[in-house]
């Protein structure tokens, strides 16, 4: 796979990575350029071996590889465990990211030298970049996991969860949010929702997710009878009721 002919056989100008479209047809018409990989393996090899500490970063041709890699495993539907959005949003500067995000990163996780981050620990790091499909991930803004992670009882982060687990912990999430001693909270969800979404809404929604909370026969028999579109879709609908109580809450605490 030329990743040149991917990108110029694929993109629109509506796609974030388009803003590069400019630069790679300058290379591939003055250098007659190709950059081929044979799968999406090879790819992440490639995207790894772009961002080890001895790469020349300001190099013109190892930027637009980045580019195109990074175009390629998101059109295909990848992300990086570690950093999820820099296969959809990579940085202009192949530096920034390779560089500066790497470094940071690893220096707020303690593995820096009186303030330096020696080349091995940065090499290790890159190649355990972990990669994965976004067929089971869910983008959850980081102040919402953070509360997912608070609220299991493994200290797990929403998209490490299975999806049982996923619905059992948006329940618990919820009542967390809206309980306040003994009671539920109610919400004005028609200010950000209009009509799409009510107290009632959601206490009948919490009322179906019941038996992923418990481990009785019933239980387990009842969630059984779901299929996996069903329960995609109340965790879609899940993450939506969640991101709207955390608005309003919001507003509710700054008044």
């Amino acid at each position: 796979m030329n990743l040149i002919n991917f990108y110029f056989d694929n993109i629109s100008d509506e796609e974030y990575h388009y803003r590069f479209y400019e630069t790679i047809e300058k290379l591939e018409k003055d250098r007659h350029y190709s950059f081929e990989v044979n799968d999406i393996d090879d790819a992440t090899i490639k995207f790894k071996e772009l961002c080890q500490p001895d790469v020349i970063y300001s190099d013109t041709d190892l930027i637009c590889k980045f580019y195109l890699v990074t175009y390629y495993l998101h059109k295909n539907g990848y992300f990086i465990k570690e950093f999820p959005n820099i296969l959809s949003n990579p940085p202009e500067s192949l530096y920034e990211f390779a560089y500066v995000d790497i470094r940071n990163r690893l220096s707020s996780q303690g593995k820096s030298d009186n303030g330096i981050v020696r080349y091995k620990v940065r090499r290790d790091f890159v190649a355990n970049l972990n990669f994965e499909s976004k067929s089971n991930f869910i983008d959850v803004p980081d102040s919402i996991n953070e509360m997912f992670i608070e609220i299991s009882t493994r200290g797990s982060s929403f998209n490490d969860m299975s999806i049982d687990e996923k619905l059992k912990e948006i329940d618990n999430l919820i009542e967390h949010m809206l309980k306040k001693g003994d009671k539920f909270i109610s919400l004005d969800y028609s200010s950000v929702c209009f009509n799409y979404l009510d107290n009632d809404i959601v206490k009948n929604y919490r009322k179906k997710l019941q038996c992923f909370r418990h481990a009785t026969e019933d239980s387990i028999k009842e969630r059984s009878s779901f299929s996996v579109e069903q329960k995609n879709f109340l965790i879609d609908f899940g993450i939506t009721i969640i991101k709207a109580i955390y608005v309003l809450k919001n507003q509710m605490n700054n008044l």
